[in-house]
């Protein structure tokens, strides 16, 4: 599932930013790619831990995106956009990559990772949910009206406030329970608050940074695969901010308690 959404994130992404004027390098793309799955397959094969697969992928991967910006204007040396095309390539490599690695990695070196997985990927919709809601009751005071003109402080506030409590709630009565974490529920209901409260902020973070990209590639959707909600990072813009943060609640319980 993984490999099926970041492929098509990655079309759409490419296609975006072709539709922007850019050129970033399909080949320099693909490889990056698929060397991101090549580190999840070595970690299951090795068997190692899930510090150990982020810090492969960490040295790698992030030295393979700082690359691109680098090979590029040398393979390019007639392109006026060579490093600009090289940093984007490189920047969709880990855009992409990253979140979804953080989601395999959490599936398959982390006791009981699909439970924290459950909080990235739901949390974006009960922020967006919240935020709708919260806006039309009390919003008065745009955030971004350039970028996305019905959005406001208040719908922000009470998205990340409702979130952050539906995450501590979910948490408590699950999390809590199959991880026989021996802090107190008090205590560990405070800390998952304020993550659920990061998460719901890199939530509305992510969706923001789509929203920029597309005005700034004069696009309205990403795609059209799923009719009248665009495309896959149209749906998977937020989620990708939140899953790196729902496995870093993941090793926070496994490594704390």
């Amino acid at each position: 599932m993984s490999v099926i959404i970041g492929v098509f994130a990655c079309v759409e992404m490419y296609k975006a930013l072709k539709h922007g004027g850019y050129h970033p390098s399909r080949l320099l793309l693909i490889t990056g790619m698929c060397l991101a799955t090549l580190i999840v397959c070595c970690g299951v094969f090795f068997n190692l831990k899930v510090e150990n697969t982020m810090a492969l992928y960490v040295i790698v991967v992030c030295m393979y995106c700082v690359s691109c910006g680098i090979n590029l204007p040398l393979v390019r040396p007639d392109d006026d956009k060579a490093l600009l095309n090289g940093i984007f390539t490189g920047g969709m490599v880990f855009y992409i990559s990253f979140p979804l690695f953080c989601l395999c990695s959490a599936m398959l070196f982390v006791p009981h990772g699909w439970f924290y997985m459950v909080i990235g990927l739901f949390a974006p919709w009960g922020t967006d949910t919240f935020a709708y809601f919260t806006g039309v009751a009390f919003g008065k005071h745009k955030i971004v009206p350039h970028i996305s003109p019905k959005k406001t402080w208040e719908g922000c506030i009470g998205g990340a406030l409702f979130c952050a409590l539906c995450v501590t709630v979910y948490c408590c009565l699950v999390i809590y329970r199959i991880e026989d974490i021996s802090i107190g529920l008090v205590p560990y209901g405070i800390i998952t608050f304020f993550l659920g409260l990061l998460i719901s902020i890199m939530s509305q973070l992510g969706d923001w940074f789509c929203s920029v990209i597309k005005r700034r590639t004069g696009i309205k959707d990403f795609g059209n695969i799923f009719p009248g909600h665009g495309g896959m990072l149209d749906r998977f813009d937020s989620t990708f901010f939140t899953l790196p943060v729902a496995l870093l609640l993941a090793l926070f319980n496994s490594n704390l308690f």
